[in-house]
């Protein structure tokens, strides 16, 4: 975990999934500690220990193949239907699955599209963690152990972390897509004073070209020298294409950013973390923190490439179904991204 100072304030991240801009769960936090005036970095491994309902994921991934028939499984008209085509869940375990990880650091060298950067510059310190399973996190098996409920459990233990050994004051979260989700998820039970998601509808209407858009392909088959001590239910996109597609918008980026995020920043998903999403998610009705959602208008698996006019993403829309007890929502939906 790489912690930057600044001033009086601390910001906690995590990027998350198979590239930087898909999944990011952050904590930022106010604090009483005394910082310089220059920004400071300091790398720290948090060990952390959870205990968590397992699904019990059916899915078996040896290959591409594999990797292929499960898109179209997820992919297909009739996915999640209980009977024509359920969810690869065979149940779950029969009480909580406690485990011991270790959260280590992860620091992006793009100051200019840092917002880690940025938040330093507003007077915040920020607290930067890889997720379990790749970085310098702790390899965990990608169908048993890198769960939404898993994931979200390590995210509550880093409030506590922020709230007792960095003696925080204020707590927020901020997430990406996917972790989004899991910090509303975090959010939705513990005690935070703010929320800010981006890449997040609270709907899965578009799920399906996002996921067919990745051309999911294992990720220990693309890049041995990265993650080649991965196994193999975990996924990453079939080429810088497929990331394009899936994440920009011409001409609202610059092309080395996308070469950039694909070659070097990326990380891949675990498998169990998509169908554990998708049996877990109700809503968000237990969030009382204010809610900021900012929203790239193109973004393909919120809105299907087009936010404006989405009513999914309307204020009344959003506390309806979502965010019920959010003490305030705010949504800007015009971004020029995707």
């Amino acid at each position: 975990m790489t912690v930057q100072h600044d001033t009086s304030m601390i910001f906690l991240s995590q990027t998350f999934i198979m590239h930087s801009r898909f999944l990011i769960a952050a904590v930022f936090a106010t604090v009483g500690w005394s910082y310089p005036t220059t920004s400071i970095c300091t790398e720290v491994d948090i060990p952390v220990s959870v205990a968590a309902t397992r699904f019990l994921i059916t899915t078996t991934i040896e290959n591409d193949w594999d990797a292929v028939s499960l898109t179209f499984n997820l992919t297909r008209r009739d996915s999640g239907n209980a009977t024509t085509a359920p969810l690869p869940i065979a149940g779950t375990t029969s009480s909580p699955v406690r485990s011991d990880f270790v959260v280590g650091p992860t620091f992006e060298n793009a100051e200019r599209y840092s917002f880690v950067d940025a938040a330093v510059a507003a007077g915040y310190a920020v607290l930067s963690y890889d997720r379990i399973g790749v970085g310098s996190s702790s390899k965990v098996d990608a169908l048993q152990d890198a769960q939404f409920q898993v994931q979200t459990a390590v995210l509550d233990e880093l409030i506590v972390y922020a709230r007792k050994i960095m003696n925080a004051k204020h707590v927020g979260l901020i997430g990406h897509s996917y972790g989004s989700y899991l910090s509303a998820g975090s959010a939705n039970h513990s005690d935070v004073d703010a929320v800010v998601l981006t890449g997040f509808s609270g709907a899965f209407d578009y799920f399906t070209p996002f996921v067919a858009g990745a051309g999911f392909r294992i990720a220990n088959q693309q890049n041995t020298s990265r993650w080649g001590d991965l196994d193999s239910a975990y996924l990453t996109t079939s080429d810088i294409y497929a990331t394009t597609y899936i994440y920009y918008k011409e001409p609202y980026f610059e092309q080395r950013v996308a070469e950039w995020n694909h070659h070097v920043a990326a990380e891949p998903f675990a498998v169990g973390e998509l169908p554990s999403l998708l049996a877990s998610y109700n809503n968000f009705h237990n969030v009382t923190a204010p809610v900021l959602l900012l929203q790239g208008q193109f973004d393909l698996s919120a809105c299907g490439g087009n936010c404006l006019g989405f009513p999914k993403l309307k204020d009344e829309a959003l506390r309806d179904d979502v965010f019920q007890n959010a003490k305030s929502i705010e949504v800007i939906n015009d971004l020029p991204a995707g």
